[in-house]
């Protein structure tokens, strides 16, 4: 993932003016999550829509999904706590492997896609996940050797 720009609508503005400022948790709770984003590693397309408290990532093609309007493939419940909780597993762990992994495998020990688990009943969770926090300037994922990990974004020095 590409840092020093700011993410609208889960890309990657090209703009490198200056750093927007870390938000707070709950400021960044008040962004909007909707929008269309792509996977941290394979850069796959997917749609984020909120419904009732919970975050609904809808992945692949609107025409090849079949009911698009009422069915998400991947289910965060209860946005506003698996933020805070994740951004909470990330500040604890310094940086965290990202993992994801099908839901029928069992995640790797100390993952975010094994944190996310408690959260939602599908698997590659921490495929989606990152790019939803990468919006609200909370986070930023990097790779180390093969593998990629998410860490706090720290404000930038004056």
């Amino acid at each position: 993932m590409e840092t020093g720009g700011a993410w609208l609508a889960g890309f990657v503005l090209l703009d490198s003016g200056p750093e927007m400022p870390v938000p707070t948790i709950e400021d960044a709770l008040k962004t909007p999550l909707g929008g269309d984003y792509k996977t941290c590693g394979k850069q796959k397309p997917f749609h984020v829509e909120e419904r009732d408290g919970d975050i609904h990532c809808f992945v692949g093609f609107r025409k090849r999904m079949g009911d698009f309007e009422n069915e998400a493939n991947v289910v965060l419940w209860e946005r506003d706590r698996v933020i805070r909780e994740a951004m909470q597993f990330i500040e604890r762990m310094g940086e965290a492997r990202l993992g994801p992994c099908r839901a029928e495998t069992f995640p790797e020990p100390d993952t975010l896609e094994e944190f996310l688990r408690s959260f939602s009943t599908h698997g590659n969770l921490a495929s989606y996940f990152p790019p939803i926090l990468e919006k609200l300037r909370l986070v930023e994922v990097f790779k180390k050797g093969r593998a990629l990990y998410i860490r706090k974004k720290e404000a930038p020095a004056e």
